[in-house]
């Protein structure tokens, strides 16, 4: 018994020592590893997601103005400015004030303009529908659209903000990188579903239909009375003339088979100024002057005779013989003269041939 006693023992002493020197160091060793693998694990998720959001941040980056807070701002208004020119808004009317929205240290900050201008409902349409569709990263807020009482125009109020990245975290961004598309199409499918809204004249006062009033009873007829001395009747006032919407009107259109040119009347002043394709007029170039016989906008039971061509951005406008330059409406593709649509789409200032007879 004293003998398997002590063998017990032993082999108890081994094991024991067996396993503090190699078992238990074995485990330790386990569970380091399986603490090391999730923490690599975890880092490699970490990793992911850090790549995806730079490379994020770079895309977000191409789409916003500049680093600098000054040049930004200086481009966002610059950008304003052409998107109501090409909508045919008038520049005059417009004002832009800059605000300041809310920011990030360390990440972006906000600035904008508040804009706000007139015109008429369908110009009105184009401007928001450039805005939407406008590719730098920008944000509206506080759209506002009031009718002006006793005038065909609109005034719309939005605020417009973009972002700034900080430059610290953004040292190697490139911004303002916009993908070289083709303008926005003024003539498409898509802007033509917002033709309902100047369709539709929502801003137009609800006018109750008229009942037909009752016919009338019939009444005694009263004694004849004796002839009276007419009185003469007083003479009405002269009714007071509408004043002109503008100041400057189309008033000669001439051909001096070298050369064409506008001829454009001063109505404050009665000064005439003359202009020729590739001058500077109504907030565009013109490009040519069109002697074709088409139905006139005001009226299209009559012919208007010619109109000047007008270049604004991508589009084209016209503003035909008597008509004030406030009176100047965008022209479709299918209303262009065929010398316009044979010219490239960057060439707005080069000299145009006259149009052919053919045309005229």
């Amino acid at each position: 018994m004293g003998v398997v006693v002590g063998v017990l023992f032993g082999v108890a002493g081994i094991y024991w020592g067996v396993q503090k020197m190699f078992l238990a160091k074995d485990a330790e060793h386990d569970q380091r590893r399986i603490r090391l693998s999730n923490d690599f694990a975890k880092l490699q998720r970490e990793n992911t997601r850090i790549e995806s959001t730079a490379k994020s941040l770079k895309g977000w980056a191409s789409l916003t103005y500049d680093l600098d807070e000054l040049r930004a701002s200086a481009k966002l208004g610059a950008t304003l400015v052409a998107l109501v020119e090409r909508a045919g808004l008038n520049p005059e009317k417009l004002s832009l004030q800059p605000v300041r929205g809310g920011r990030v240290r360390g990440a972006y900050r906000e600035i904008g303009r508040t804009l706000r201008v007139r015109g008429r409902l369908q110009n009105i349409v184009d401007f928001l529908y450039l805005l939407r569709k406008e590719p730098h990263l920008h944000r509206l807020d506080n759209l506002s659209i009031t009718p002006l009482p006793k005038t065909n125009e609109i005034d719309v109020q939005v605020r417009y903000v973009a972002l700034v990245l900080d430059a610290k975290a953004s040292e190697k961004l490139q911004t303002d990188m916009l993908p070289t598309t083709a303008p926005t199409d003024l003539d498409s499918d898509e802007r033509k579903l917002y033709d309902a809204i100047a369709s539709r004249d929502l801003f137009r006062p609800y006018i109750q239909r008229r009942q037909a009033p009752p016919p009338p009873r019939p009444t005694p007829t009263p004694p004849r009375p004796s002839p009276r001395r007419p009185t003469p009747t007083p003479p009405r006032p002269a009714p007071t003339p509408t004043p002109n919407p503008g100041r400057f009107r189309v008033v000669g259109l001439p051909d001096w088979s070298d050369k064409q040119e506008v001829l454009v009347s001063d109505s404050s002043t009665g000064q005439l100024r003359t202009y020729k394709a590739g001058d500077t007029l109504a907030g565009g170039t013109i490009v040519m002057v069109d002697y074709r016989l088409l139905p006139s906008p005001k009226n299209p039971q009559i012919l208007s005779p010619s109109r000047a061509i007008l270049r604004v951005g991508p589009d084209y406008w016209a503003v035909d013989l008597g008509s004030m330059l406030t009176e100047k409406r965008r022209l479709k593709a299918d209303q262009l003269p065929d010398t316009i649509r044979s010219l490239p789409n960057d060439a707005p200032g080069d000299k145009v041939k006259k149009t052919p007879p053919a045309e005229r």
